[in-house]
């Protein structure tokens, strides 16, 4: 027993050193460019080791997406737990994905690329679909749980998720893109008060 534990523990480390050199990887230099050549030559493995992980490049990128939902979707639960108004519940739902995006910038690069290959119809696309419908379905339900249904039907709480995941990884990763440097607080503040008073106004749906 001893001596299997130790294997599952060495299996389970190899692993895990392969998904965080894939992650690092791909944040450096792109999920297109970075090949399971370099993910193994980094993690110091063979490939044969890399096979018994993952059946392919896509199956790490599945599994390093999997986990960032998953991630993603535990922030905004922990963070809008305690708000009280509908407007409040909004906010905080919004600002937990802006900060997780804004201290994982490795995990914003993937969730971008990844949704630009989507855009190609690669064949690997329809699980890869999956974790954004995953995301996308959450944050209908999370808003249909803090606003009041009878303003806002099901189609009008998606085109709000739609637009709210949108400017969450839009707004990050064009700061991103032209090197702006952080101010604190009001850089994730400032779009996230403008989403509010887009979506309500003085107690009033504006959408």
């Amino acid at each position: 027993m001893a001596v299997e534990r130790r294997v599952e523990r060495r299996r389970a480390a190899t692993r895990e050193r392969l998904v965080s050199t894939a992650l690092a990887l791909f944040a450096t230099h792109g999920i297109y460019d970075v090949t399971v050549e370099d993910i193994t030559e980094a993690a110091d493995v063979g490939k044969g080791t890399f096979y018994q992980h993952f059946p392919s490049k896509a199956a790490i990128i599945h599994h390093l997406l999997h986990d960032g939902v998953n991630a993603l979707l535990a922030r905004c639960r922990r963070e809008g737990r305690s708000a009280g108004i509908e407007k409040e519940r909004v906010k905080r739902l919004l600002l937990a994905q802006f900060r997780f995006f804004d201290g994982r910038p490795d995990l914003l690069i993937l969730f971008h690329q990844v949704r630009g290959m989507l855009k190609l119809q690669v064949p690997e696309g329809r699980s890869l679909q999956k974790e954004y419908t995953r995301y996308i379905r959450f944050l209908v339900a999370e808003l249909g749980a803090s606003l009041d249904r009878r303003r806002y039907s099901r189609v009008r709480l998606m085109q709000i998720a739609l637009v709210m995941a949108g400017l969450v990884t839009g707004y990050l990763s064009y700061r991103m893109i032209l090197g702006l440097k952080k101010h604190g607080a009001a850089d994730l503040e400032v779009p996230t008060r403008l989403f509010l008073e887009g979506m309500v106004g003085n107690g009033q749906a504006m959408l």
